[in-house]
């Protein structure tokens, strides 16, 4: 990987991280899918403009709107809704990476060799350490959903690696927003009640966490992962979102109190050593 794009990749993964704390805060003034529907709305006004596509393209990005603008997203801010602890859930969220590997082996014939597995290997034991961590123990319902988000999250991954270059980044944001918003809408109109009330109520705390999720989560963080997801394969990508985590975990604790426990970090430091063996081992790898 170019340095350039490790350093993108850097940045788009403390820029998650942060999602962790910043997607908490919003949902203090917003219920979860009214905070979602929202979002894709103000994406679409922003992307209007890269949803024209070629006809044979509008059904891949039908697919991948549904998985990812309603599947990822409802069960995501579910999960963060019910969250105690921040940190728990966004480690779990990182079983997206074994899910990733397997698909992308068995879907797209992505080969892994035994060194990158090892690094993988110790990464996810920094996951599973913190995931399980005393602390995380009264959060198995937030878990459930969060381990649902990353099962659609890298079944999306592979959907996007199909598509190649075919179309821009912003252009998969873009769809991934005009599916998503109408359906969230609908679904929250059924389980969510007085949206009227909650959007005369909302203080510049939640409007600021939305738009921190619009500008930066999307159309930065999502959209820059889905540019290099057509440059690399992957089981190179995905390892990286491993770091997010570990963010999330310094953010939860310096802005959420989050406790800073002895698990959480000998699993951040395993995490950061196996995105950084993984990153060593595939260096040299070919650009796509």
């Amino acid at each position: 990987m170019t340095f350039p794009h490790l350093a993108f990749v850097i940045v788009i993964n403390v820029i998650w991280g942060s999602m962790f704390i910043v997607g908490t805060l919003g949902l203090e003034e917003f219920p979860p899918i009214f905070f979602s529907a929202l979002r894709f709305v103000l994406l679409s006004v922003l992307l209007i403009g890269y949803v024209a596509v070629p006809r044979r393209l509008i059904l891949p990005l039908l697919w991948i709107g549904l998985v990812i603008g309603v599947g990822m997203y409802l069960t995501l801010y579910l999960s963060l809704a019910l969250a105690e602890n921040t940190a728990s859930v966004a480690l779990v969220s990182k079983l997206e990476v074994p899910f990733a590997i397997i698909l992308g082996v068995v879907i797209l014939g992505e080969k892994i060799g035994i060194k990158r597995i090892a690094g993988v290997a110790i990464a996810m034991v920094g996951a599973i350490v913190i995931g399980f961590d005393p602390s995380a123990a009264d959060d198995l319902p937030a878990l459930f959903w969060m381990t649902a988000s990353g099962a659609l999250f890298a079944l999306s991954m592979v959907m996007i690696r199909r598509l190649g270059e075919s179309v821009s980044a912003l252009t998969v944001t873009a769809w991934i927003s005009i599916v998503g918003a109408p359906v969230l809408f609908a679904v929250s109109m059924i389980f969510e009640t007085d949206h009227m009330t909650i959007l005369q109520e909302a203080t510049w705390h939640g409007w600021s966490a939305l738009a921190y999720t619009v500008l930066f989560g999307s159309i930065i963080a999502h959209s820059g992962y889905y540019y290099l997801l057509q440059h690399y394969p992957v089981g190179m990508i995905a390892p990286f979102s491993l770091l997010s985590p570990v963010f999330a975990v310094i953010g939860g604790v310096l802005f959420l109190d989050d406790a800073l426990t002895p698990g959480l970090i000998a699993g951040g430091l395993l995490v950061l050593a196996g995105v950084a063996w993984i990153n060593y081992r595939t260096g040299k790898v070919k650009q796509y």
